[in-house]
């Protein structure tokens, strides 16, 4: 059987013009009551200033229902009806108004500021409902009125939205079966008292300023919104809601109605709360470890023979701070395992020389901290005097439960110089003996025998916590290797004098240090970037090399890097993240903050072939 004909372009056309004359609405009444209410509710839902169920002729477009517009009629060509009819499909916040028969008789759209671009797919749910409804109110009740009730009921409920009617004349309000769900107030008709009788179910520490709220915006400009707490009901707990309404008048400019939706906005109170609560958590926090960093330094000082020493020892307990620090994120500031604080402190000194093992054991925030400091004291005195002075020594650190619930690490260096006791006792040696066994809740000993150096360190039970839940290994983060160690910092004399080097960086403080222990080593700063904009107009200067900080005040520097690679200019990374957060991607080294000039050092003699 031969196929039936495809209708032409222009038969469809004039079909769906001859449907939508057919409605009479054209040229007639608009912002009727039902068509009226659907325009209001989905500007309400996007926030948007401009709203309209229009229906598209030949030459014009006809707005049936609005707010935001100045009037019914405006010509069809480049409406955004228009391109929705010629689409008979959704585009941007535009979705067809359809007959029965499938007819794309005109749209429902929202416009103004913000609102244009592709839609998610929640919010074209949303309006295709409320276009069903608007078909039903313009072509009559549709074939199957309990599947759009239900997607409507679907729209509105996603937004935890719920409808109320105030009808002046009568004194009476109208409350939706939603808004009575999501607001505890009795469904449909109940009398208004004067508009009085909904703010009984407002909090009552709320109520007064709520009250005093509606009536000053009603009063300014006819409409309202307004934020309270409900008022307390037995089984819940503290639930929020959002009310916004608008007055309409009649023709003699009296008000007739007020038409108003409430919203559920518990999640979102709940999420600035738990945002205030994390915000006053993180202060605690950076005072603290201020106030750390702060005695560190002093006593590093205090113990330093020259300012050289100072700084060394300084910048590296530094580092072992932000490795610890490191674990901790990961963890979501819940411990760190103790095999992680190992490898993390040993991992990169030596790695065919050091071992660690023991039980799967998680350590409190507090316990990680100061437990890293001590095999970070214990690793670098190993790599100074000890076991790893050598190429034959070895460190081996082992751990187990202890009886009490606690724990028990033990530190053994094999194979190097025989150790001997210092003639006084040094700041690490206080850091391990004295601060992380206070702060394990158990005791530090540090043994100098001719074998080498061995350490017991124990814990107390409360030292230890519960391992969080495990998680897929699929959202896991991909964490940034760092490429110039602390360990590794070693550079020949005189490797990178000469050198031409861009600095984007955009701590001032940080750029200056680097630019200064940069210049004492011979090198010439061509310039410093603090924005990503300024980096870019800076890359077309004279320079051999470029040192990137990963993140410009929220920007990736990427671009940057991307050009330099396509010029062939070599350059570094220096970063503060932990997790994939700087530019990967590329093939350059990559120093983690706090970094020292010798590791940047390091990294720019080995990108331009001076190592």
């Amino acid at each position: 059987m031969d196929d039936a004909p495809t209708p032409s372009d222009d038969r469809l056309e004039a079909e769906r013009l001859e449907a939508v004359r057919g409605l009479g609405v054209m040229d007639g009444a608009v912002n009727g009551p039902k068509l009226s209410r659907l325009v209001r509710l989905a500007a309400r839902l996007f926030d948007a200033p401009k709203a309209a169920i229009v229906l598209v002729d030949k030459a014009r477009i006809w707005r049936a229902a609005y707010v935001g517009y100045a009037g019914p009629e405006g010509p069809r060509q480049n409406d955004l009806a228009h391109k929705v009819v010629t689409a008979n499909a959704p585009v941007d916040l535009g979705v067809p108004i359809r007959d029965p028969d499938g007819r794309p008789l005109g749209a429902l759209v929202v416009e103004g500021p913000g609102m244009g671009g592709p839609a998610s797919e929640d919010d074209l749910q949303a309006l295709s409902d409320l276009a069903a409804l608007a078909t039903e109110a313009l072509c009559g009740p549709c074939a199957k009125p309990t599947l759009e009730s239900e997607r409507l009921d679907l729209a509105i409920a996603a937004a935890s939205l719920g409808e109320f009617e105030w009808c002046i004349p009568t004194n009476t309000f109208r409350i939706s079966s939603r808004l009575a769900k999501l607001s505890g107030i009795p469904a449909g008709e109940l009398a208004s008292q004067d508009g009085d009788a909904l703010y009984q179910y407002i909090h009552p520490e709320d109520r007064q300023a709520a009250r005093a709220s509606v009536d000053r915006q009603l009063a300014e400009s006819g409409r309202f919104t307004v934020e309270y707490r409900r008022a307390p009901h037995e089984g819940a707990g503290e639930t929020w809601n959002s009310a916004a309404g608008v007055m309409l008048m009649g023709p003699d400019g009296q008000p007739t109605r007020l038409i108003g939706v409430v919203q559920d906005i518990t999640p979102r109170k709940l999420q600035e709360e738990q945002r205030e609560s994390l915000v006053a958590e993180l202060d605690h926090r950076i005072k603290n470890l201020l106030a750390v960093v702060q005695s560190v330094a002093a006593q590093s000082a205090r113990k330093s023979a020259s300012l050289d020493v100072f700084l060394k020892t300084f910048a590296a307990r530094l580092k072992s701070m932000s490795s610890a620090h490191d674990l901790l994120s990961a963890a979501r500031w819940r411990g760190a395992t103790l095999a992680r604080i190992a490898a993390a402190e040993l991992g990169g000194l030596a790695p065919t020389q050091t071992r660690w093992d023991g039980p799967e054991l998680f350590l409190t925030p507090r316990a990680a901290a100061a437990l890293s400091l001590a095999l970070h004291e214990l690793a670098v005195n190993a790599v100074r005097y000890g076991s790893l002075s050598t190429e034959s020594g070895k460190v081996e650190v082992v751990w187990r439960r202890a009886p009490d619930g606690g724990f028990a690490l033990e530190w053994l260096e094999t194979g190097g110089p025989p150790a001997n006791a210092p003639a006084t006792k040094g700041f690490g040696a206080t850091l391990i003996e004295d601060v992380a066994g206070r702060e394990l809740g158990g005791s530090a000993k540090i043994n100098y025998r001719p074998g080498g150096v061995t350490a017991m360190i124990q814990g107390a039970a409360e030292a230890l916590a519960d391992a969080p839940p495990i998680e897929p290994v699929s959202v896991a983060p991909e964490r940034i290797v760092e490429t110039v160690v602390a360990a590794d910092e070693t550079v020949r004399p005189g490797a990178i004098a000469g050198l031409k080097v861009l600095i984007v960086e955009d701590s001032l403080l940080l750029a200056l240090e680097l630019e200064a222990g940069l210049e004492d080593a011979g090198v010439e700063v061509i310039g410093c970037a603090a924005e990503l904009g300024e980096a870019l107009a800076m890359v077309e200067q004279d320079f051999d090399v470029a040192v990137l900080d990963a993140d410009l005040n929220g920007q990736s520097v990427a671009p940057v890097a991307e050009i330099l690679r396509s010029m062939g200019r070599p350059f570094v990374f220096a970063t503060g993240y932990a997790d994939k957060a700087a530019p990967m991607g590329f093939d350059a080294p990559i120093v983690r903050k706090p970094y020292n000039v010798h590791q940047i050092a390091r990294a720019v003699a080995g990108v331009t072939g001076r190592a």
